[in-house]
């Protein structure tokens, strides 16, 4: 077994003992080969063989994260024209469906299953749960996913000071020091003489999904609206007057922040930071708190949410913007995503 096997074994071990499989093999690609997947893997069968690219996930898998994969497997199948195969920690019931549905072949350490191999094999195991010691993962707390989402949003930010990155990401100088000591000692963080260097990778992205979905975002909104205005574009025009009156510094997310980096989504919501609210905010701009309605409002933080201008509006680091798509219920956000992620977020 080869060392790149070695790392998967237990989902190759999995397929292996399937009847109708005759012999797995699990490659890394060729690093000219920009996949952006951890592996490649063939099956073969008396009736043939079968080629996948490889993702694998080392944590829980919740909507966002699902999201991300069904896209991630179109953009695949569209431009490599070959199929994903995801590796997981555990799949849940709910995004097993889900993957099933969008023909997303996966395997898990509980033993869940969902294998096609062409019209003449199949097999699909759903509903085993997953053992106490599997369970265990690392907290999430919001200041941590703030703190991770400053670190992966400036190249410099491993030589930063303490009262730097505090700063930086809106967060107190004791808390950022021992988060960054957490971080150092779950991996995510390795010291280097008087800087610290951020381990890139998937488990990285997973964390600021999952974190912002889950524990970030919840914090960050503030309400959400409705106004006279139905689309997005046509909403945003009418709140400039009024926030620059009220000189509240803002900027865009979601949608419409990634058209106008990438002129390919826009989407029917409309989602803002803004670094202070209140009621006479709301009034001024001339918004109804709606719990359905298409505007959001999220209470900006540090720099990250106000990263640059593009066309005359501030606009949120892409990782804040892809994070917003991937938790969106459109699909075409998800391919959105996925797009903004190829071309901003896998350097380096």
């Amino acid at each position: 077994m080869t060392t790149a096997e070695n790392r998967v074994a237990p989902y190759l071990d999995q397929i292996r003992r399937l009847e109708f499989v005759k012999d797995v093999r699990y490659t890394i690609p060729e690093p000219h080969r920009d996949l952006a997947v951890d592996g490649a893997l063939l099956i073969r069968t008396p009736k043939g063989t079968f080629d996948f690219l490889v993702e694998r996930k080392t944590s829980y898998l919740d909507g966002a994260l699902v999201n991300g994969l069904i896209a991630q497997a179109k953009y695949h199948t569209q431009k490599d024209s070959q199929p994903l195969f995801l590796f997981a920690r555990y799949v849940p019931r709910p995004s097993a469906e889900r993957l099933i549905q969008a023909r997303i072949n996966f395997v898990d350490r509980a033993g869940n299953m969902h294998l096609v191999l062409g019209h003449n094999y199949e097999r699909t195991i759903v509903g085993n749960k997953e053992s106490a010691g599997e369970k265990e993962e690392k907290s999430l707390t919001p200041a941590k996913v703030q703190l991770l989402f400053t670190l992966v949003g400036s190249a410099e930010a491993g030589d930063w000071t303490v009262r730097q990155l505090a700063d930086a990401s809106g967060l107190g100088k004791s808390n950022v020091a021992k988060i960054r000591q957490q971080f150092v000692q779950e991996g995510i963080l390795q010291r280097r003489g008087d800087s610290y260097e951020l381990r890139h990778g998937p488990e990285i992205e997973e964390r600021l999904v999952r974190g912002y979905e889950q524990v970030l975002r919840p914090k960050l909104v503030l309400n959400r609206f409705r106004s006279a205005e139905p689309l997005p574009e046509k909403a945003l025009e009418k709140l400039r007057p009024a926030l620059a009156e009220l000189a509240i510094k803002w900027s865009l997310t979601g949608g419409l922040a990634a058209h106008r980096l990438q002129r390919f989504y826009k989407g029917t919501e409309l989602v803002l930071f803004l670094d202070s609210f209140s009621d006479q905010t709301v009034r001024q701009l001339w918004l109804l708190p709606d719990a359905t309605g298409p505007i959001t409002l999220l209470r900006g933080f540090g720099t990250i949410a106000y990263w640059k201008q593009v066309q005359a509006t501030t606009i949120a680091h892409p990782w804040l913007i892809y994070s917003e798509l991937m938790r969106s219920s459109d699909p075409r956000a998800h391919e959105a995503a996925t797009e903004l992620k190829g071309e901003f977020l896998n350097r380096g």
